[in-house]
């Protein structure tokens, strides 16, 4: 038997095989006894088949598309009655002579040295679960409609997943390739069993071999959408993005909800409903002429913005003969009953190819870029038993833009279908009401989606809909979702149709900057959640995953639902309280694994291995980034992500030495398999010198630019002696261009601008420091934290006491702490000397303003915790 090990799945997903692959296993790989059939695919992962009739499916099924897995290690031991498969992982016993049952089939493998045994039927307590196709209703303390399914990680070492009744993909020779179809009729059982153990990463990574990768989705789907269910006009987007633009929000998706095509009697107070139970008006193909009467235009102007648009779809009233597209369907379809509606019939061949052709295509070349698939109608389909519209609708639409344009990725909008919907992204969660308790429950819902490598949820910020006893919109909460939608995949805001409801940011001006913020770090964090992209479709592992995969024997890490890894070296959260009407501060407990963890919003460090409380104000959005991390960013120059950017901003967090490898395509096109490049970025401090190393770039893809500028930033790190760049010393410069270095004194951080640089060379930037700063950068964690709240509380400081003593200067105690990173901006070289004063004068504000009797005690308290409360 050929040998292979685990380490060919890698090989596999490196080497770029096709998402289908071949469903066929090996037959070196697979084993018979009788009506049953084993395939093992790999040590861990075994297929077991039972057929009445002896038969067996080597079809891909909705799940499963590739079984031809490198053959791994295991032996057979076949008698008359007992069949046994050893692989170096597991032993699976089968009695022969019957259905699969707890009687006669078992796997034993051992997990933190006890051994565990399986068998069919066995309950599964500890499944770490998976996600479920809608959170229509949800509130946070109840899921909504539907329950969450389970996943293919468990706490117990194993899961199944039973196949059995999921239908199969026939080769048909038509443009679609394959076409879906129900299993053969008999009692027959399809099982896989997943035995990792605690190696979530490798069921993750083994799971994506036998049922596809998760294709990359083009990087303008990485920045902000905006979305709302209102009878928008074109004159009135025209406004809209005018306005964004006018306050600096950047943005790349323009979504036209439902009300783009005519509504009919969604115009009435009670609309009546057609023959399929829909109310007429919500499914639709015309557009509504008095809202956008040049469709043709208004897409032009889209363009012409560098926004991509996408049209809301809600398409289970099949095609009506009120319908513009009715004519040249029914003529292309062959349908003979005119003034009939036709039924909507995705799965069948001649229905989606002429749905395709002469309904949606001609929208497609006008200019719509992609569609939003609201499906929330049945469930099933009413001509192939127990096929998931769901499923099957994600199957079709992807595919049709896969067709409709190949040198472009394709990507659809739409829910979870079940296992396999992970290779159709993206997603929308649904219906969810605005409440903290939703904000509460996201993180986990989104994290433990990645179970299931369905990674790329996009949730309706703000929440979508309000209870009957919520007045208005929330700003806090509405902020606070924001600041969480940084670290989601997909950044959309959106909710109904209720005036009570407000998405506007402008209509909350005392949060407005606050909410930008958060839009703007979106942009700035986007090459890292494109990097975090490209690894989800390396490793099945998704870019928001739960803390248990890195650290699966602590219990702390199965027990912190509101946070979770964003990415390899981001540990990301969600404030969901308001913050303390006396203090401003709103309470975060987060858990650190072992190591060092860098806070990236108050500049503190904290040790790993222990859990923190922390308090933010609403202007701080708390991530963590491991220490040594090197983060790739954007400049704040970046006003959307289809537009090449020729700096890259690389911050390099304190606390270790680090190491990362940038990965960069052309962001739009399906050649990133193998048209790709990637630059590896160390950073070594050895003594009083540190070391930044790009290193030349590998690899290339259409349009990779020749050279490019570097900002590099390194936050709470004490001003260098020397900056060189190759070799060569650059000035410092108090308002810095390229070749110069300057001191962000707001972040305690040296940043280097370089020239240019060739993009084939390396490129080495050396900081050099002197004893007093390689000895001492402990004791600037913590600062910029308070440097930054003094902004908002000086302002504060001012009103407080000005309303008694307008003309009264604040003390000087508290000017000396405001002001400290206005000195050291002005003269960096005494840094030193700034921040011993700063200690002294932060020890005796309190003193000070204890004993002030123009203040109020609340704003006391106020001023003790924000200043005081960073460590």
């Amino acid at each position: 038997m050929k040998r292979a090990t685990i380490l060919f799945t890698v090989l596999w997903l490196t080497l770029g095989a096709a998402a289908a692959g071949n469903p066929k296993a090996d037959p070196r790989a697979v084993v018979e006894a009788g009506n049953a059939r084993f395939t093992v695919l790999t040590p861990q992962l075994i297929r077991m088949e039972w057929s009445e009739d002896g038969r067996f499916e080597d079809r891909a099924t909705l799940t499963f598309v590739n079984r031809e897995t490198p053959v791994p290690d295991f032996k057979v031991r076949d008698t008359k009655s007992r069949l046994t498969i050893t692989t170096p992982a597991l032993t699976l016993t089968y009695t022969k002579g019957g259905k699969f049952s707890d009687k006669n089939l078992k796997a034993v493998f051992r997990l933190n040295g006890r051994e565990v045994v399986w068998t069919p039927g066995t309950e599964d307590p500890q499944n770490l679960m998976g996600t479920t196709r809608t959170l229509d209703g949800c509130d946070g303390r109840k899921l909504g409609r539907e329950p969450m399914e389970q996943g293919l990680l468990s706490r117990a070492g194993w899961s199944v997943v039973d196949d059995s009744g999921r239908h199969v993909l026939t080769p048909d020779g038509s443009a679609w390739k394959e076409w879906v179809e129900a299993r053969p009729a008999g009692d027959r059982q399809d099982l896989y069993l997943f035995a990792y153990g605690h190696d979530y990463k490798q069921a993750l990574a083994d799971f994506q071999l036998v049922a596809g990768r998760a294709p990359l989705p083009p990087k303008y789907t990485f920045g902000y959408w905006w979305s709302r269910y209102w009878q928008y006009s074109d004159n009135e987007f025209v406004d809209l993005v005018q306005k964004l633009k006018s306050v600096d929000i950047p943005i790349d998706v323009l979504i036209v909800d439902m009300d783009w095509h005519e509504t009919w009697g969604l115009r009435k107070k009670n609309p009546a409903k057609d023959e399929y139970g829909q109310r007429i008006g919500w499914t639709g193909y015309t557009w509504q002429k008095e809202l956008f009467p040049s469709p043709a235009n208004f897409l032009r102007w889209t363009e012409n913005e560098q926004l991509k648009v996408a049209l809301n779809l809600h398409p289970a009233s099949g095609i009506q003969p009120y319908e513009d597209v009715y004519e040249p369907f029914t003529r292309e379809y062959g349908w003979t009953e005119k003034g009939k509606s036709v039924p909507f019939h995705i799965d069948e061949q001649k229905w989606a190819d002429a749905y395709f052709k002469t309904v949606l295509n001609p929208m497609e070349r006008q200019g719509v870029d992609f569609w939003w698939l609201d499906w929330q109608q049945w469930m099933e389909s009413k001509f192939t038993p127990g096929l998931s519209n769901t499923f099957w609708l994600n199957y079709t639409f992807f595919h049709h833009a896969e067709q409709q344009n190949p040198a472009l990725r394709p990507f659809i909008y739409h829910r979870w279908g079940g296992l396999g919907s992970h290779r159709y992204p993206l997603a929308f969660s649904g219906d969810t009401y605005a409440k903290w308790e939703t904000l509460a429950f996201l993180p986990y819902f989104t994290a433990t989606s990645s179970n299931v490598n369905y990674g790329y949820w996009g949730h309706d910020i703000g929440g979508h809909m309000f209870k009957k006893e919520t007045k208005a919109t929330d700003p806090e909460l509405y902020t606070r979702w924001l600041q969480y939608g940084v670290f989601t995949p997909i950044f959309k805001t959106h909710s109904t149709k209720d005036p009570r409801i407000e998405r506007y940011l402008w209509f909350f001006p005392d949060h407005l900057f606050v909410m930008r913020d958060a839009i703007r770090l979106r942009y700035t964090l986007a090459p890292y959640v494109y990097n975090a992209a490209r690894e989800n479709y390396d490793t099945g592992v998704g870019m928001c995953r739960p803390m248990y995969y890195d650290h699966p024997e602590r219990d702390e890490a199965y027990n912190v639902p509101e946070q979770f890894m964003f990415g390899n070296d981001i540990l990301a959260t969600a404030v969901v309280e308001p913050v303390d009407s006396v203090t401003g501060l709103a309470a975060r407990r987060i858990w650190f694994p072992e190591g060092r963890w860098y806070d990236c919003t108050t500049g503190a460090m904290y040790e790993g291995g222990r859990t923190e409380e922390l308090h933010y104000t609403l202007s701080e959005n708390p991530w963590y980034a491991r220490a040594g991390a090197i983060l790739p960013m954007n400049p704040q120059t970046v006003k959307n992500l289809q537009q090449p950017c020729d700096t890259l901003v690389l911050t390099f967090i304190p606390g270790a030495d680090g190491e990362l490898v940038h990965y960069e395509d052309d962001g739009v096109s399906q050649q990133y398999a193998t048209a790709y490049a990637t630059t590896k970025v160390t950073k070594k401090q050895e003594g009083n010198t540190l070391r930044a190393v790009v290193a030349p770039r590998k690899g290339t893809y259409a349009g990779a630019p020749n050279s490019r500028s570097y900002e590099m930033r390194f936050p709470a790190t004490f001003p260098p002696k020397t900056v060189q760049v190759n070799g060569r010393e650059i000035p410092y410069a108090r308002f810095p261009k390229a070749g110069q270095w300057t001191y962000d004194a707001y972040t305690l951080a040296p940043v280097v601008y370089t020239d240019a640089a060739p993009c084939d060379r390396p490129l080495e930037v050396v900081l050099t420091f002197d004893d007093h700063a390689a000895a001492h950068q402990a004791d600037l964690y913590g600062k910029s934290g308070v440097f930054k709240r003094c902004i908002d509380l000086t302002v504060e400081f001012k009103t407080e006491q000005g309303k008694t003593e307008p003309y009264l200067m604040l003390p000087k105690e508290y000017l000396n702490v405001s002001q400290c990173p206005n000195f050291i901006l002005e003269d960096p070289g005494r840094i030193a000397g700034y921040l011993a004063a700063y200690e002294k004068n932060k020890a005796a504000l309190f003193e000070t303003t204890d004993k002030m009797t123009i203040i109020g005690e609340n704003f006391k308290k106020r001023l003790r915790a924000q200043i005081g409360g960073v460590k």
